[in-house]
């Protein structure tokens, strides 16, 4: 199950036309993908793609391409939306201008690359008061978590799932986020893996590379919960779980994912 993808046309810097969504959809359901949440970028001044009649009828017309190639029965499609962060994101949440996955509670939002990690966490806190549960796109690309990781177990801690860039786990966007992607991995601390495609074949909707690595350096029940488990509660409205922990919110053994108050503050 795919929870980031930029699949249906015309909306912004991923699929430009119907003939590369088709693709795109069928090298989905090849790779053994059942359920992908269209997530197209939601950007002030860019791409605008806030809800609405407009935003409906792009995911209705591709839907009914799914159908027309009798594709619809083998891939389900679900509405959601990649929130670019900014002082009115609270606001348009409130307002109905953007929208969670799949009308679930987890709101996919990212922010700038250099943006500052306590400004992503003052949005963060504004969406937690409002009930929302932020899945931070691909945490390992950012700068500040690069430099250090302890501004992502903070937001862990403020109740944000981390969710990585296939690309990023098999190392097709450098040394640096894989780095990261690893770190976040070793440490249980990762919820969600999804492809973020944009393309047919530099960013495609295919994960088995990426699920493949999981299963075989860290385990396979990682890579079900990464790729199948944790999707599937989104779409199911349950919540997301780490790495050895139970639906009953316990973990069948200690993890390492926190860090204590000297390491994070450095003393």
């Amino acid at each position: 199950i795919d929870t980031h993808s930029h699949i249906i046309w015309g909306l912004d810097d991923g699929s430009p036309d119907e003939e590369c969504s088709l693709e795109m959809a069928m090298i989905a359901v090849s790779s053994g993908i059942t359920d992908i949440i269209a997530t197209p970028h939601c950007i002030p001044g860019n791409f605008e793609n806030y809800c609405g009649s407009e935003f409906d009828a792009a995911f209705d017309a591709f839907r009914a391409m799914l159908d027309k190639e009798q594709l619809s029965r083998k891939l389900r499609i679900h509405k959601g939306m990649e929130v670019y962060i900014c002082d009115s994101t609270p606001e348009d949440y409130d307002s109905g201008r953007i929208c969670c996955l799949a009308d679930s509670s987890y709101m996919l939002i990212e922010c700038d690359f250099s943006e500052d990690p306590w400004y992503l966490r003052d949005i963060v806190l504004a969406l937690r008061e409002r009930k929302v549960n932020p899945i931070i796109a691909h945490p390992e690309r950012y700068y500040f978590a690069q430099d250090s990781t302890r501004y992502l177990y903070d937001l862990i801690d403020l109740g944000c799932a981390l969710q990585l860039d296939t690309a990023s786990i098999i190392g097709d966007f450098g040394s640096d986020c894989r780095r990261v992607a690893l770190e976040l991995l070793s440490n249980s601390a990762a919820q969600l893996a999804a492809s973020d495609a944009h393309d047919t074949s530099y960013r495609t909707p295919d994960m088995r590379r990426a699920a493949d690595f999981v299963a075989r350096h860290f385990s396979p029940n990682y890579a079900s919960l990464l790729f199948f488990d944790n999707p599937r509660n989104i779409i199911d409205g349950r919540r997301l779980l780490f790495r050895g922990q139970t639906s009953s919110g316990q973990r069948s053994k200690p993890s390492s994912r926190f860090m204590t108050d000297e390491e994070y503050w450095g003393v």
